[in-house]
């Protein structure tokens, strides 16, 4: 027999990778030659490296994805990443006498839109658990599903050993935020350091990834550097951490158990890991409610007592093997007549959305580098500093020129497209929009535009997926969404089809003089001639007064769009204000939120709102608030709400005092902080109107206008 694996890149570090190692080891010991077939480039030197590693036989052969379909001598094909099930068709074109396996190892929210499309080539379906195995068959309509958890063939079970104290909690993770959500971690250890005072905790943060950057700008945001070391080595003894949105397994997770470790773990948004580990006194879950977590890992940190350090992974290593599984069901598969196989695209099709997947989630100018680098003579023209620069521009004027190309013809009733400041952060009336269609359409899905990973975290907060802004995901949604909700214009590179619905609900009351209405001529003329055309994708202006509609007639040219509806039905934004005026329950939501503690009822916040400049300023406002702050009686404290253009200046106004507080712009709604504070001083911002409905003080500084 001979089994062929077929993976992404079986030479990097991961959980999959781990998983077609361990397959590997387990057909190869009973004498079954395997052939891996490998997305990214590989050396011999890498060859080498894994066979030396993992003390791989020279029975496991490795080819380039390309190679795929020439082997006729193979009789399990195994497809170990959901983007590569169409290649289940190839396989059938050229190997019909080859049965074919698809592994699941993404969570089912997060496989391919297009899944159902390449089902049917496909002999079985692996997944690891009973539940998945129930929601599959339902989303799908698919019928023969395999059970069975992911190899575990390196793992072994842990000694007998006394138990250890220990105060230090430990994560091994890849750093992307959108799964891992690690920002979380940290957020706890604020919560367990600063109202708690459990100093003694310490967490250790190891991993490589696109989040790093993030997690450094929350420790320090949060305070806790001398209690959150980010890649700063492994502790002897420690608690594995995981705080993951999503794991289908979790080898590390395992390999900590194994080494005797007990763990702290979030159950995934499906619960899929409980399901796997259920409920051993050495596994602490958790919810992601940060006061019943801080409990939980508190009273966890510090009872080691009747604690069975096997029991929480026995039954994970006493599953039967994948051999066994594998083989009685190919021996089922030989005695099923099976269908002439008939493609229902061309090979050269399949291949193009094969790669141009893979093209999209890795640099494609280092794909083809690790293609021809080691190559005589072309691999040295590669290699030249000046060929890299050229290279790499022309790449990527290349590929914007095929995303240009790209348009979606259909689009989706059912898809909301939502975009506050175009992308800087999830407020306005945009987000209040999305949440009334979250909560009166369950049904829908919403998409909310983000610029980068503080935008996401306030964006999964409230339950949405973010796009990153102008991104392929970005524009592929864009263009399949019904519904285009914006409070300012969008991207001129995703356009417009003539069947999507554009609702422009505009930010803040124009106060001040905007395009039309601007006195320099040259300048007016400038920015009309850039807003007209953008101004005619409108549909819907939603407006909050005849006062409102007659500004932004004047101001944006409206008559130039005849196909506008201007619609004056009040502003979103404040009717959560109105509707939240008097609730308690809110404030105290609110409060949590942006200080990660409790509402102290003796305190009293003010919030200043120093509006935008157009000389970018380089130094905070020249109101004193070091001195407003040192004559406020002691309960009183002051929030810093800055414009978005002047969010640089976040870490000098945070630094003036302990009781002023700035944060991330991208993390704020100023609706909510509305909410909270007693007190608003602003200086000539549309904030003020937004805020007299709730009937509070309101100090108003003039700009010398």
């Amino acid at each position: 027999m001979k089994i062929a694996i077929i993976g992404f890149n079986i030479f990097s570090p991961g959980g999959t990778s781990r998983s077609n190692l361990n397959l590997a080891k387990e057909f190869n010991n009973e004498g079954i030659e395997v052939v891996i077939y490998n997305a990214r480039p590989f050396s011999p030197t890498d060859i080498l490296s894994i066979r030396y590693q993992e003390k791989l036989s020279t029975k496991v052969y490795f080819e380039p994805l390309i190679e795929l379909g020439k082997d006729n001598s193979i009789d399990i094909y195994i497809i170990t990443r959901e983007t590569f099930f169409p290649l289940a068709q190839i396989i059938k074109f050229y190997c019909p006498q080859a049965m074919t396996v698809g592994e699941i190892h993404a969570p089912l929210s997060m496989l391919p839109e297009n899944l159902d499309e390449n089902l049917y080539a496909l002999d079985y379906i692996r997944v690891s658990t009973e539940s998945i195995k129930k929601e599959f068959k339902k989303k799908y309509q698919y019928e023969t599903l395999l059970v069975h958890q992911v190899s575990t063939d390196h793992v072994a079970m842990p000694d007998d050993f006394i138990p250890k104290l220990t105060n230090n909690l430990y994560v091994l993770s890849r750093f992307e935020d959108g799964v891992k959500d690690i920002s979380y971690a940290i957020r706890l250890l604020d919560y367990l350091v600063h109202y708690h005072k459990a100093t003694h905790i310490r967490l250790y943060i190891e991993g490589y990834g696109p989040s790093e950057t993030l997690y450094r700008n929350l420790i320090n945001h949060y305070g806790v550097q001398a209690n959150v070391f980010l890649n700063q080595g492994t502790p002897a003894d420690y608690i594995y951490f995981s705080t993951s949105r999503y794991e289908t397994f979790g080898y590390s997770i395992l390999e900590a158990l194994a080494k005797g470790k007990r763990a702290v773990l979030f159950p995934g948004e499906d619960r899929v890991l409980q399901e796997i580990y259920k409920n051993p006194p050495n596994i602490q879950w958790i919810t992601k409610d940060i006061p019943i977590d801080a409990r939980r890992v508190l009273k966890f940190i510090s009872s080691i007592e009747n604690i069975n350090y096997r029991q929480g992974i026995s039954p994970i290593l006493k599953q039967t093997n994948y051999v066994s599984h594998y083989v009685s069901y190919y021996h089922l598969f030989q005695k099923r007549k099976q269908k002439k196989f008939v493609l229902n695209r061309e090979v050269e099709e399949i291949w193009a959305e094969v790669m141009s997947v893979q093209m999209e989630q890795i640099p494609s100018l280092y794909y083809m580098y690790g293609l021809l680098k080691d190559k005589p003579i072309v691999g040295r023209i590669l290699t030249n500093s000046h060929f890299k620069t050229m290279a790499t521009t022309l790449f990527h004027r290349l590929k914007a020129k095929k995303i240009m190309q790209r348009r979606v013809k259909a689009v989706s009733e059912n898809m909301y497209f939502i975009e506050s400041f175009h992308g800087k952060s999830f407020s306005g009336d945009p987000k209040y929009i999305a949440l009334w269609v979250k909560k009166h359409m369950p049904d829908a899905q919403i998409f909310v535009s983000s610029v980068n990973q503080l935008v996401d975290i306030e964006v999964r907060y409230f339950g949405f997926e973010p796009l990153r802004l102008g991104s392929a995901e970005y524009q592929r949604k864009f263009e399949q969404s019904k519904y285009i909700i914006v409070n300012g214009n969008t991207l001129d590179k995703v356009g417009k089809s003539p069947n999507q619905i554009i609702i422009q609900t505009w930010h803040g009351f124009p106060l001040k003089k905007m395009v039309a209405d601007l006195e320099d001529p040259k300048q007016r003329k400038q920015e009309l001639s850039a807003f007209l055309p953008r101004m005619k994708k409108w549909n819907y202006l939603l407006t909050s007064s005849s006062m409102n509609t007659s500004l932004f007639h004047s101001a944006f040219s409206l008559k130039e769009n005849s196909n506008l509806k201007v619609v004056e039905m009040g502003a979103p934004r404040n009717a959560y204000l109105i509707e939240n005026k008097n609730n308690y329950r809110e404030k105290l939501h609110i409060h949590f939120k942006y200080f990660n503690r409790p509402l102290d009822t003796n305190k009293k916040y003010i919030l200043f709102c120093p509006t935008w400049r157009k000389q970018e300023r380089k130094e905070v406002t020249s109101i004193d608030l070091e001195d407003l702050i040192k004559h406020l009686p002691p309960e009183y404290e002051i929030i810093v709400k800055l414009h978005p253009l002047e969010a640089s200046l976040r870490r000098f106004y945070k630094a003036l005092d302990s009781r002023i507080h700035c944060f991330y712009n991208e993390l704020v709604d100023i609706q909510e902080l509305f909410l909270l504070v007693d007190i608003l001083i602003s200086d000539y911002s549309s904030a003020i109107f937004d805020f007299a409905h709730l009937n509070k003080k309101n100090y108003y500084s003039a700009r010398g206008f």
